[in-house]
C-alpha cells in the first residue's frame, strides 16, 4: 500500500513517521525545498511517547520518500498515484489550486483523507474531486514539531475515519474501511470508523473552538485551561454557544462532549494547540476555519455567538500586531 502524506507540519510528520515505522510505503510532501533537503539528509525523527510511567521517551528515525509540492504540481505521475493521500496541511492552505493539484495526483482507486480542523475545506475539494473519493478524519492526537525534520508525540488520542459520501457501495466501503483501520492501528493509533463523520467533525470543532483560541490568547498549554478556575466560565460559555448553534443546524453531538473537552485538555496537557504554535511563530492561524467558521454558520442561522465573537477579535488582534513589529 502506497500512502502520500501532503504536509510536513507536526501532525503530518507524526503520522508519516509512525506509518513508515510500521512498514507502510510513505511519500512525504513538503512545502519548501529546504525542508525536503533536510528530511532527505537527516531522516524523519520522531520522539515517541512513554508507554508507561517511569519509561524514558525514545527517538526513532525513518526515511520515507521525500518530495516537494512544487515537484508534484509540475509533474503529476498517474502511474505512481498512491492508494491513499493524507491531506495534513492547515485548513487555510486548502485552495482551488491545491484541490486541482491533488485531483491530478489521483487515480480512480485513490482515496483522499482530510485531517483539517474547522469546516469549509471539503466544499473546496469536492469542486474538483469526486466526493466518493473523499474521506474525513478527526483526530485528537497531539504532536509538537521541534524542527523541520523532527516531531514529538505529545498526546495519545483517538482518530475517527469515515467517507464523505455514505451512499458508496457498502461491500467495497467495508473493505476500504478495514484496510484503513488496520493500517493506522498497526502504526499504534487508536482508530474508530464512523458513519456519522459530520457529527465527529462538529464534536472536534466545538472542542477546538474552546481550546485553541483560549490557549493562543493566554499563551498556555492545553492542560493549564483546567487549572485556571477563572477561565472555566468562559470555556463553558464558548461551549454552550457552539452547542446551541449545532442544535439549530440539526447536527447531532455527543452527549458527553463537555467531558470529552476536559479529557482532551488532560490527555494533551503538555501539548501546545496548533493555534498557540502559530501565534508563537507569528504565522497566520486557522481562526477563520474554527471560530470564524462557527460565526459564519451562526450568521446564516440568524443567531449570535457573543463569546466566540470576542475571542475571534482577540486572536485577530494578536495576528495584526505582527504587521506592526
Amino acid at each position: 500500500m502506497k500512502v502520500r502524506v501532503i504536509g510536513a507540519g507536526a501532525l503530518g510528520m507524526l503520522i508519516a513517521a509512525a506509518l513508515a515505522e510500521a512498514g507502510v510505503q510513505i511519500e512525504l510532501v513538503t512545502r519548501s525545498r529546504e525542508q525536503a533537503e533536510k528530511l532527505s539528509a537527516e531522516g524523519l525523527q520522531l520522539v515517541k511517547m512513554k508507554k508507561k510511567a517511569g519509561m524514558d521517551q525514545h527517538k526513532i528515525t525513518v526515511r520515507p520518500s521525500i518530495t516537494t509540492a512544487e515537484d508534484l504540481e509540475s509533474n503529476p505521475d498517474q502511474q505512481a498515484a498512491p492508494d491513499w493521500i493524507l491531506l495534513m496541511v492547515k485548513q487555510t492552505a486548502v485552495t482551488d489550486k491545491l484541490a486541482q493539484s491533488i485531483a491530478a495526483q489521483m487515480k480512480p482507486e485513490t482515496r483522499l483523507i482530510c485531517f483539517q480542523n474547522g469546516i469549509g475545506h471539503t466544499e473546496t475539494l469536492s469542486r474538483f474531486i469526486p466526493i466518493d473519493q473523499i474521506w474525513i478524519a478527526v483526530t485528537t492526537e497531539g504532536a509538537l514539531r521541534h524542527h523541520s525534520h523532527g516531531v514529538e508525540h505529545t498526546g495519545s488520542g483517538i482518530t475517527w475515519l469515515g467517507p464523505m459520501n455514505m451512499a458508496n457501495d457498502e461491500k467495497k466501503l467495508n473493505l476500504l474501511e478495514k484496510k484503513l483501520q488496520n493500517m493506522f492501528q498497526d502504526a499504534g493509533f487508536s482508530v474508530s470508523l464512523s458513519n456519522k463523520i459530520t457529527s465527529k467533525v462538529w464534536n472536534k470543532l466545538l472542542i477546538n473552538s474552546v481550546i485553541n483560541p483560549l490557549t493562543a490568547i493566554l499563551q498556555i498549554p492545553n492542560g493549564m485551561l483546567t487549572q485556571l478556575p477563572a477561565i472555566t466560565p468562559l470555556m463553558r460559555a464558548l461551549f454552550e454557544e457552539g452547542v446551541r448553534l449545532a442544535n439549530k443546524l440539526g447536527i447531532e453531538l455527543a452527549d458527553d462532549l463537555w467531558e470529552q473537552l476536559l479529557t482532551v485538555c488532560e490527555r494533551t496537557a503538555a501539548n501546545q494547540s496548533s493555534m498557540l504554535q502559530d501565534v508563537r511563530a507569528c504565522r497566520l492561524t486557522e481562526l477563520d476555519s474554527i471560530t470564524g467558521g462557527l460565526l459564519a454558520k451562526a450568521q446564516q442561522a440568524g443567531i449570535e455567538l457573543p463569546s466566540h465573537r470576542t475571542v475571534y477579535q482577540l486572536v485577530r488582534s494578536i495576528e495584526q500586531q505582527w504587521k506592526k513589529i
